[in-house]
């Protein structure tokens, strides 16, 4: 029983693999999936791109997503600091992904907390929450 424990304790230490559900804020840590119901998320790293009129530039965190049928690169970035999803396609079927901010919450999310939600579900939440539709 000590054993079972302990090795529990060491697989959520070190950031084990997780499953996911939509919609609902789940943890990410660098070179370790977080899986949803038809593909993967690997969380990549941060990068830095500079910009010749915004001067800070721009941070960009990279997730490699994984179907059984395709890989890409998904980048999130807060741009010039609106809080906004990402879009994104997996097999053809359309999500948003947030970071910093969630239509789930009111305040921020950690840096290692991260939504994915189908596009259809993501409107419907959006539109409960604001009354409105999406606002870009």
């Amino acid at each position: 029983m000590a054993l079972a424990l302990c090795a529990l304790l060491m697989s959520a230490a070190c950031g084990a693999d997780k499953k996911a559900g939509y919609g609902e804020i789940v943890r990410f840590a660098k070179g370790h999936d977080v899986v949803f119901p038809g593909f993967a998320m690997r969380y990549l790293g941060e990068r830095q791109v500079s910009h010749p009129v915004f001067k800070p530039g721009f941070t960009y965190y990279d997730f490699e997503v994984r179907s059984p049928r395709s890989t890409q690169t998904v980048s999130w970035s807060s741009g010039t600091g609106v809080i906004d999803s990402a879009s994104f396609k997996v097999d053809g079927r359309p999500f948003e992904l947030e970071l910093r901010g969630s239509i789930l919450k009111k305040g921020w999310l950690r840096e290692d907390e991260m939504v994915v939600w189908p596009q259809d579900q993501f409107l419907r939440a959006l539109k409960a929450r604001h009354g409105e539709g999406r606002a870009n």
